[in-house]
């Protein structure tokens, strides 16, 4: 998800591994802009192009498979379909990704998060508010330490940073830590050099905010945002929904919802069956949106239920 890494799901995905009845390999990945991609800053975050990485690193793994066997190369064909598991904002790249090329998706869990958009600023088309999920707080998070200059504050330690941002708006220890897994502590004998570094792309991420706000597929807007922009032309927004009414993932989905958390309401029930006719949504209760994080046993014995029906 956003401002997630693969390493937040290293232990769920090692614990898993042990538990399935029908054993499987088990990848975590960084999506653009995250974790081991500092090599690779990308200026645009659309669901499509995020999706389309995935697929690209589907294809790789399936690649690099067929040339590491002997015979008939069959062994890669395992690797051109698979069940994705998302997060938040990984969730709706697996969203987009299974309606892009539903051929590729065995299966999607999807850990809260639906295919809509969430508001921060008033918008009169919900009644003249956010949608209160949550994105309002996410947002200012980002735009806040995104502001941080580490060698204009002198900071050497993550310690001095959590203590900013803990003077700041991140208050809860959990979301804290949560964040500072994205700064890596360096090794350096330069007197000059700062000794930290961000694992993830901060002003790429603050400019592409509204789009991940929202939910594209084909690289085109799917949530009602497009809808409203084309007011003045009824034959666009027309053509839209259609569009929409026809773009769907026939295949089994499973929602997992956390029960404190609000970026799941039963308003957006009647989306997600449009996408996904064929989806299960279950609630974890007393958790809010970092589900995995919060109820690890629960995620896990519900992932297992999914991968072993």
């Amino acid at each position: 998800g956003l401002l997630g890494n693969k390493r937040n799901f290293a232990s769920l995905a090692s614990s898993l591994s042990t538990q399935l009845q029908n054993p499987r390999p088990i990848y975590t990945i960084d999506l653009r802009n995250h974790g081991e991609n500092t090599h690779d800053w990308r200026s645009s975050m659309s669901y499509s192009e995020m999706a389309r990485d995935v697929l690209a690193f589907m294809d790789k793994l399936a690649e690099s498979n067929n040339n590491n066997h002997d015979g008939d190369g069959n062994d890669g064909e395992h690797y051109q379909k698979a069940v994705l598991v998302g997060h938040s904002m990984g969730g709706k790249v697996a969203q987009s990704l299974a309606l892009m090329h539903p051929e590729r998706v065995a299966g999607l869990v999807v850990l809260d998060i639906a295919p809509v958009r969430y508001y921060s600023q008033p918008n009169k088309e919900k009644g003249g508010g956010g949608d209160d999920s949550g994105w309002k707080a996410v947002e200012e998070i980002v735009r806040s330490v995104a502001q941080i200059d580490l060698h204009e504050g002198g900071y050497t330690t993550k310690r001095d940073v959590d203590a900013v941002l803990r003077r700041g708006m991140l208050e809860d220890p959990a979301l804290r830590a949560f964040v500072l897994t994205n700064l890596e502590q360096l090794r350096t004998s330069e007197e000059n050099e700062v000794p930290l570094r961000w694992k993830i792309h901060w002003d790429g991420i603050v400019k592409e905010l509204d789009r991940i706000a929202g939910f594209d597929v084909h690289d085109q807007v799917m949530d009602d945002s497009a809808v409203i922009d084309d007011n003045d032309d009824d034959d666009g927004g027309e053509a839209m929904i259609q569009q929409k009414e026809q773009m769907k993932y026939e295949g089994d989905v499973f929602f997992i919802h956390g029960g404190a958390s609000r970026f799941v309401r039963h308003s957006y029930i009647s989306t997600i069956a449009s996408f996904f006719p064929n989806h299960m949504l279950t609630t974890i209760r007393g958790v809010g949106h970092w589900v995995h994080a919060e109820a690890p046993d629960d995620t896990i014995a519900l992932l297992k239920k999914y991968l072993d029906r």
